[in-house]
């Protein structure tokens, strides 16, 4: 059954009156100042388990229909709606494979719901730093080789967590590190975040759970039109995990009150995105975004290895790229997802038109033919580059006292608090991290928490 047919079917109840949360009694009144921005219609759809309506964290009726058929969309053992985004999946998949103690090899490039995963399981992370491209300052593809290193001098490792495709839309070999990890018996989790789309369109990767993951997880947000911060963890039909398990897990963690109209936008959006006409819009923007990269002016490169189309990452030849993104923003309202002095990052999706592709060729053709670009180009040290030393755990570190004392003489210091800028939400120090002195320059604070 249909959760938006089942919202549409409440108001043709003649007389219904609801003495439940949400209080706005389904937009009867609504605060004037947000009524200005989502006007009525959003809070007719947000209601509470009523009669019917079924519960997200123990779904029997309606909400258990709809998951199933998200199942069979990405023919997964199940799926889940996460209506706290990635980062409660993420969590969610660690805290149902992982206990204190267990080892997992993590990725130095994961997502800062990692971390949180490893304080709340007590996990032991094994780091380790995929290859790194100076060309374009940003992190390659996990090899399928260097995991089987890693887990031979490692035996006790139980689970593998790892960005596929990557902030920058670098993709992993799935189905090379899957064989590695189902031979040392170890499961894989991949971060899916940024490949929503994948599942529809003709792009360099099939979905992971279909090359050998365990465990996905996508933002429908990040490309595929959902409203923050909608996203689905799905389970392969390969996998031995339980359903049920990852179900306790979100309980853990979800609230108890979830967005109904949340629930309805992931249901229309992975419909649209299922049907012809959604597939068909997929296929217009892919060729949108190719023209757009063949289109660029000498002087300007688009990253094209093995990475996903819907992220344009662009190099220029002789300019710092933080200049240009400054000069986009200030002169023609065009903000990129992010920018270093090697590259910037623009992040596409199912809004992206022909238009706006077309508006940014023109903007950074005109910014070329500027004459008072500033072409400083350095070679910065790159946070990225470094393993962290860790002197505690995660969990440890957390629990740990900390105080306050300024950056620039926290060096030999142990971290205590996570250093992060968004985007891409990667962190530069952890708790627990011994402070190298090349890290310093790169704190943006005058402050930092040491243990």
């Amino acid at each position: 059954m249909s959760l938006i047919k089942k919202i549409k079917d409440y108001y043709k109840k003649p007389n219904s009156l609801l003495f439940t949360t949400p209080s706005h009694a389904q937009g009867n009144f609504v605060i004037p100042k947000a009524e200005q921005i989502l006007g009525t219609e959003y809070f007719k759809s947000d209601f509470s388990e009523i009669e019917g309506f079924d519960n997200l964290r123990a779904p029997q009726n309606t909400i258990k229909s709809l998951l199933k058929h998200i199942s069979e969309i990405y023919q997964s053992k199940a799926s889940f709606m996460l209506i706290n985004g990635s980062t409660s999946g993420i969590i969610a998949a660690m805290l149902t494979v992982l206990k204190d103690n267990d080892k997992v090899l993590v990725a130095r490039n994961c997502h800062i719901s990692v971390y949180n995963g490893l304080v709340l399981t007590g996990a032991v992370p094994v780091w380790f730093t995929p290859a790194y491209d100076p060309h374009w300052g940003i992190y390659k593809g996990v090899k399928a080789a260097d995991i089987e290193l890693y887990l031979k001098h490692n035996k006790d490792i139980k689970a593998l967590i790892i960005t596929s495709p990557t902030y920058e839309g670098i993709f992993s070999n799935i189905s090379e590190i899957s064989e590695v990890c189902k031979k040392h018996n170890v499961i894989l989790i991949v971060d899916e975040a940024h490949g929503a789309l994948l599942n529809f369109g003709p792009f360099k990767s099939k979905p992971a759970i279909q090359l050998g993951a365990d465990i996905s997880i996508q933002s429908l947000h990040k490309t595929a039109g959902g409203i923050n911060p909608s996203a689905l963890l799905h389970i392969s039909k390969s996998s031995d995990i339980l359903p049920q398990n990852v179900q306790a897990a979100l309980n853990l963690i979800n609230t108890t009150s979830p967005s109904y109209p949340l629930m309805a936008d992931i249901e229309a959006t992975v419909n649209y995105l299922y049907s012809s006409k959604g597939k068909n819009h997929i296929s217009s923007l892919l060729k949108y975004i190719k023209h757009f990269k063949m289109s660029l002016p000498h002087g300007i490169d688009a990253y094209s290895d093995n990475n996903d189309p819907t992220k344009i990452l662009l190099k220029f030849s002789a300019y710092n790229a933080d200049n240009i993104a400054e000069i986009l923003n200030k002169k023609f309202n065009i903000e990129e997802e992010y920018s270093t002095e090697k590259a910037m990052l623009f992040i596409t999706g199912i809004g992206t038109t022909s238009n706006a592709l077309k508006h940014l060729l023109d903007a950074l053709k005109a910014i070329l033919n500027e004459a008072d670009i500033s072409s400083s180009l350095t070679n910065s040290f790159y946070l990225h580059q470094i393993a962290p030393n860790m002197q505690f755990t995660p969990r440890t570190a957390h629990n740990k006292p900390k105080k306050l004392i300024q950056k620039n003489k926290s060096a030999g210091q142990v971290c205590g608090e996570c250093i992060i800028k968004y985007p891409p939400g990667i962190p530069l120090l952890l708790p627990g991290e011994i402070i190298q002195p090349a890290f310093i320059p790169f704190i943006e604070k005058d402050e930092i928490l040491i243990i």
